[in-house]
């Protein structure tokens, strides 16, 4: 069997969420997958990014892309076009599609990489959708796999890798990490939607950037503590990074300019609890 080398690229790979406006579908029926899917393959002939796992779910969609040193903003907003023209124009309607804008987390290592797909691969056995994550036909699973060799749309071989360097190992190694973390709940971003309703209707949830400078000033002023504190004070730092990104869809991005001026690369660093140099 072919060897499967360890890939340890330096661009960044992103989980990304979209989910349909006030909760509502954006599939409804099964052309609309197959529409949005070549959407996918148009979009990575344009721009050369990798996507290395995917699940479209009737009212969301779970995306795991590595950018190859492209815009990741500018990737996801020409698939929203893209898709929502077609949609409007099919259903004969207007307005928006999705709920704001794409959200996103950096994954940071392989070890996250693994979970977050299998994650990802989770989402129609948690919905009760299917029993077994390869009986759902609209996520990358089965070519995981092996089964969809003649439509494969999806760059297996860094996550395959993680598991093993032979395909003959990799491939049951992987699905036996995936049925292991099917009960996984809440390690990763995903939206609970009604608890940032009920954070809505008390006024503690974080609507843009603004309003989020807003939020750390108040925080710093009531300790008497400036934005310098946060730039010496590891500790205070993680705590208001924690605060952003659990009351608001703010980026990783945002988050890091709004406590000093980070990269999201390390603002994924802190908030997963490890130190920074």
């Amino acid at each position: 069997m072919p060897r499967l080398a360890r890939v340890k690229g330096t661009n960044t790979t992103y989980h990304i969420i979209m989910r349909g406006n006030e909760k509502k579908d954006i599939f409804l029926d099964k052309k609309d997958k197959t529409r949005f899917i070549a959407i996918l393959i148009k979009m990575k002939e344009k721009y050369n990014y990798r996507l290395e796992a995917y699940c479209l779910m009737d009212n969301h969609i779970h995306l795991l892309i590595n950018d190859n040193e492209n815009d990741i903003s500018q990737i996801m907003k020409s698939i929203n076009v893209s898709y929502v023209y077609y949609f409007n124009n099919t259903y004969g309607r207007t307005g928006h599609l999705f709920q704001d804008r794409f959200i996103s987390e950096i994954v940071a290592d392989d070890r996250c990489l693994l979970a977050v797909s299998a994650y990802i691969h989770n989402n129609p056995v948690k919905a009760g959708i299917v029993k077994k994550p390869e009986d759902f036909p609209w996520s990358s699973m089965r070519e995981y796999m092996g089964q969809e060799a003649g439509n494969k749309i999806t760059y297996c071989d860094r996550i395959l890798g993680v598991c093993s360097s032979s395909y003959s190992e990799a491939i049951p190694t992987y699905y036996q990490c995936v049925r292991k973390l099917e009960k996984t709940e809440g390690i990763f971003l995903d939206i609970e939607e009604d608890k940032i309703e009920l954070r809505r209707q008390e006024g503690d949830y974080i609507e843009s950037f603004e309003e989020g400078r807003a939020k750390i000033n108040n925080e710093l002023a009531k300790r008497g503590l400036s934005m310098e504190n946060i730039k010496t004070d590891q500790n205070l730092r993680k705590e208001m990074m924690q605060m952003l990104r659990r009351n608001s869809a703010l980026t990783l991005k945002e988050i890091g300019q709004l406590c000093g001026g980070y990269a999201e690369s390390t603002v994924s660093v802190i908030l997963r609890g490890r130190p920074v140099k």
